[in-house]
């Protein structure tokens, strides 16, 4: 897999805008400026880590990109505690199904909250819940590093090369 780095991921136009080097991205994570990381397979982006360093909100997010390059999976991080918390899951569904989006906002404590959405628009369907939230901390990632909040098989991809 490759790595390249640009200031935004254009999802209309499904391609990296304005590419940066790795020395300008370098400076831009040094400076907690918004880029973006496009992890790509010898065909296509198939992950994008969205970097915001909103410590406020969403500090940053992973798209997982089906073949469209449409994100089906949509992981977004807090930061709490120096460390990083997968707060938000979207879940996208192109099939033709009637459930369109599942959204999911989780507590620390492992409290949650489950939306579905039909067509674009949220359903009155909301469900409530707990589980365990222990996998959602994860290590604070460095520049060039993202392997805290990347699935196993990018991982393996970027070591392999």
């Amino acid at each position: 897999m490759k790595v390249e780095y640009y200031e935004h991921w254009g999802a209309s136009w499904k391609e990296g805008i304005n590419k940066l080097s790795y020395e300008q991205a370098k400076r831009f994570h040094e400076q907690e400026k918004p880029y973006a990381v496009i992890i790509s397979d010898k065909k296509r982006p198939q992950y994008i880590v969205k970097m915001t360093f909103n410590k406020k909100g969403y500090y940053c997010g992973v798209l997982h990109l089906n073949e469209n390059l449409d994100s089906e999976l949509v992981e977004a991080y807090v930061i709490i505690d120096r460390q990083l918390f997968l707060r938000n899951v979207k879940k996208r569904y192109f099939d033709g199904r009637e459930i369109s989006l599942v959204t999911y906002l989780y507590e620390v404590d492992g409290r949650y909250r489950k939306n579905f959405f039909i067509g674009g628009k949220e359903t009155d369907d909301v469900e409530y819940g707990t589980c365990d939230v222990s996998s959602h901390f994860r290590e604070m990632i460095q520049f060039g590093n993202y392997d805290s909040i990347l699935p196993e098989e990018a991982r393996r991809g970027l070591r392999e090369g």
